[in-house]
C-alpha cells in the first residue's frame, strides 16, 4: 500500500485549527515538555457546534478545572510548582499530519473504508500520554485527535480562509485508538477504522510455547539465581532503551530501583541480597507494565 505525506507541515494545519476551534477566551497549551506527560498540543474551552454535534452534545459539556484532579503520574517527573490552569477546559487535542493513500486496501474497504483515504499515525508514548489523561478526566472533557481530511496546501489554504477547517478534519477519541497504531478515514468526522493491512498469524498453541520454554530452560546451564540476574538485566536494558530520559514509566522504574536497593540495604542482607533485587527489579517491571509474571518451570 503507497502513502505519500501531506504537502504542508503538521504547524501549518494546527494553527488555523485552533484558532477556528477556541470559541473563547479559555486557552491552554502545556509547552513542549509538559506536553510529553500530558499528551496534547492544546486544551480549550470550545463551543464550536460542529466539532460538539460528532460527539452528541446540544450544549457544550462543563468540562473540568484541572488542579482538582490527581496528576500524580506528572509530578513524579516534574516539579510540582508548575501550576495548572484555575479556569474550565472541555477539549484537549493532540494535531497530527495526515498520509494520503489513493486506493484502500482490500482490508479497509471491507470495513466500510470508501478511496482514497488518508491516514493519522500513533505514536505510542504519546497515545498512553492521551490514555492518562481521558482516565484521569473521566469523561467530563473531549480527549482527542485532529487530522485534516485533505493532504493539498490550497485546500489547507481555503479550509483557513473560508473557514471550515474544523469541518474538514477527522477528531477520532483516544479511546478508540487503544492498542492501534494507526487511524483510516475516508473523510471528516468521526468514522474510520485503526489500524491496516491486517496479517493472519499463526501460532503454537499456549501449551506448545511453555513445552518449548521448558525444553529450552532445562538445556540451559546455570542455576535459577544467575538466571533471574540475567531477567533483570534484560528488563533493566528494555527500560533504557525503550523510554527517554522524560518517560514517566523511565523516571518511575528508576524511582522503584533506588527503593529496592534502599531496602536491601536498610534490612542489611547478606545472604539472597542479589537475588532479592534481581527478583523486586523484575517484580517492578511488571507492576509499571500492568504485567503478570509468571514463572514457567518444574517443580522440584
Amino acid at each position: 500500500m503507497k502513502l505519500t505525506t501531506a504537502e504542508f507541515e503538521e504547524g501549518e494545519y494546527r494553527g488555523p485549527l485552533f484558532n477556528q476551534l477556541e470559541t473563547s477566551h479559555l486557552v491552554w497549551e502545556p509547552g513542549q515538555v509538559f506536553e510529553k506527560h500530558i499528551g496534547v498540543d492544546k486544551a480549550v474551552w470550545c463551543a464550536h457546534h460542529h466539532l460538539l454535534s460528532l460527539y452528541g452534545y446540544k450544549n457544550a459539556p462543563v468540562g473540568v478545572v484541572l488542579p482538582y484532579y490527581d496528576w500524580h503520574y506528572i509530578w513524579s517527573v516534574r516539579k510540582r510548582k508548575k501550576k495548572l490552569p484555575s479556569f474550565r477546559l472541555n477539549l484537549f487535542v493532540q494535531a497530527k499530519r495526515p498520509f494520503y493513500g489513493r486506493f484502500a486496501p482490500k482490508a479497509l474497504k471491507e470495513k466500510g473504508l470508501n478511496s482514497p483515504f488518508w491516514r493519522l499515525e500513533i505514536t505510542p508514548h504519546q497515545q498512553i500520554a492521551l490514555e492518562h489523561l481521558d482516565s484521569n478526566l473521566k469523561g467530563r472533557a473531549i480527549v482527542c485527535y485532529a487530522c485534516p481530511a485533505f493532504h493539498k496546501e490550497a485546500t489547507l489554504h481555503k479550509w483557513t480562509a473560508e473557514p471550515k477547517m474544523v469541518e474538514n478534519s477527522t477528531f477520532p477519541p483516544v479511546s478508540v485508538l487503544k492498542g492501534h497504531a494507526a487511524w483510516n478515514f475516508d473523510g471528516p468526522g468521526t468514522f474510520g477504522v485503526a489500524n491496516a493491512d491486517p496479517t493472519r498469524i499463526e501460532v503454537p498453541s499456549l501449551f506448545e510455547q511453555l513445552g518449548a520454554l521448558l525444553n529450552q530452560q532445562n538445556a540451559r546451564d546455570g542455576v535459577a539465581s544467575e538466571q533471574l540476574a540475567e531477567l533483570a538485566g534484560a528488563v533493566s536494558t528494555a527500560v533504557a532503551e525503550a523510554y527517554d530520559d522524560s518517560s514517566f514509566l523511565r523516571a518511575r522504574f528508576s524511582e522503584g530501583l533506588r527503593d529496592i536497593h534502599a531496602i536491601a540495604e536498610d534490612f542489611d542482607l547478606e545472604d539472597g541480597k542479589d537475588e532479592f533485587i534481581a527478583y523486586a527489579t523484575v517484580r517492578l517491571f511488571a507492576s509499571l507494565h500492568r504485567l503478570n509474571w509468571l514463572v514457567v518451570g518444574h517443580g522440584g
